[in-house]
Parts: C-alpha cells; structure tokens; sequence
C-alpha cells in the first residue's frame, strides 16, 4: 500500500513539473502577441513624439520673444523677429536706426562703414568691437514649419518703413515682422507651427504687454489643452 502511494505521489508531481514547461506553441502565441502589441505601440510613441516636438519648439519662440523683448530693454535697441513660412527657418536681429548712435546703451548693434558693430561701455566711455551676427538666422527641427505669422497693424512699423529711418531691415517689410521696441511694447502678432502630421500649435504676443502664450494644441483639427 505504501509502495503504490509512492508510485501515486511520483507520478503527480512528475506531470506537474511537465506542465510547468512551456511548450512551443504557447511560446510561439506569447511572442505573437508581443509582436502586435509592439506594433500597435510604436506608432502611438512615434507620434507622442512628434507632438513633443512641435510644442517643445512652440515653447522656443515663446522664450525667444520673451529674450527678445528683454534684449531691446536692455540695449536701448529695437528687435526684429522674422520667418519664413513654409520653412522652419527663422531670425531675431537688431533694427538698427540711422540715429541709435546717440540713443543705444551697451549691448547695441551700429552699422559703422556698412560694419556690424557691438557697442560696449568703458571708463573712457562708450567703445565698439566687430558684432558676432553668425547666430541671427536660426532654424528649427526639418520636421517642422512655419505655416502662418499674423502682425496686426502696427503704426510705429509703418511710419519707420515709410520714413525710412531703418539701417538694417527691409523698408518693405519690417512693419510685416513682429518688432520689439525698448520701452518693453511689441507688436501684436500670432504665429503657428506645424509637423509633418498636420498637428499644429501657436504663439501669441500682445502688443501693450509683449505678454506671450502658447496657444490651443490642434490634432485632426480638433484643439486640445
């Protein structure tokens, strides 16, 4: 009796350590079913990404803008911010007018000799060294664009375009360009963003304040926050 309890309990725990095992139809299923849920994910992520990507760059220009408007304060020297839609590419750089050379503080760009010049303070006075311009023309991710950048109507523009009192913007369109004026004003402007997906984003600046903020997350043409 003994000897057949033996067998019985042997017998048991044999079949359980074969069921333990997997076999190789459900390692096969197991691995199918990691393929598609692989395959399933990867798109999601790729276009979690992409959507980083545009708002990460939206939040650039905004910090841009807000760079830009403290650098006009500080200098005593206007700013002008432009793009080219249908491009990513895009530029912030002095307006420098005929008469900044007795207006601007340290910091300020002149044209001296048709020459970018940096103007910066010394005990003897004000001095000027060559102007680093190699960074003025920026550009975002090649995956991304500029489809729009809106400039209300902005009178200060208009009147230096018409005067011609600029050095170093186009007459004809600076008072297209979102311009940052060293009394801590802007223009009122809005510019969007859009990857390849067709997902867009944008960026607002308020003239009175030069306040900036990122606007509503557009996917499939629905807004999102």
């Amino acid at each position: 009796m003994f000897a057949g309890f033996q067998q019985t309990t042997k017998a048991f725990c044999k079949s359980k350590d074969l069921r333990a095992a997997f076999t190789l139809l459900e390692l096969l299923l197991v691995l199918t079913i990691i393929v598609v849920i692989g395959s399933m994910a990867i798109p999601a992520f790729d276009r979690m990404m992409e959507r980083q990507k545009l708002r990460s760059a939206a939040e650039e220009m905004r910090l841009a803008w807000d760079s830009a408007k403290i650098t006009a304060m500080r200098t005593g020297q206007a700013q002008v911010f432009n793009c080219e839609v249908g491009t990513n590419g895009y530029s912030i750089e002095p307006l420098i007018l005929h008469d900044d050379v007795n207006n601007v503080g340290e910091g300020a760009t002149l044209l001296n000799g048709g020459v970018a010049v940096e103007t910066s303070s010394t005990s003897y006075g004000m001095s000027t060294t060559a102007a680093d311009t190699s960074d003025l023309a920026k550009t975002l991710d090649e995956s991304l664009q500029f489809t729009s950048c809106v400039v209300a109507g902005d009178l200060r523009a208009f009147s230096m375009a018409q005067s011609g009192e600029t050095a170093s913007v186009n007459l004809q369109t600076v008072n297209q360009a979102v311009i940052f004026y060293p009394d801590g004003t802007t223009s009122t402007a809005e510019l969007r963003l859009q990857n390849e997906r067709g997902d867009s984003v944008g960026v607002q600046i308020r003239g009175l304040t030069g306040h900036t903020k990122l606007l509503a997350f557009v996917a499939g043409g629905e807004a999102t926050l």
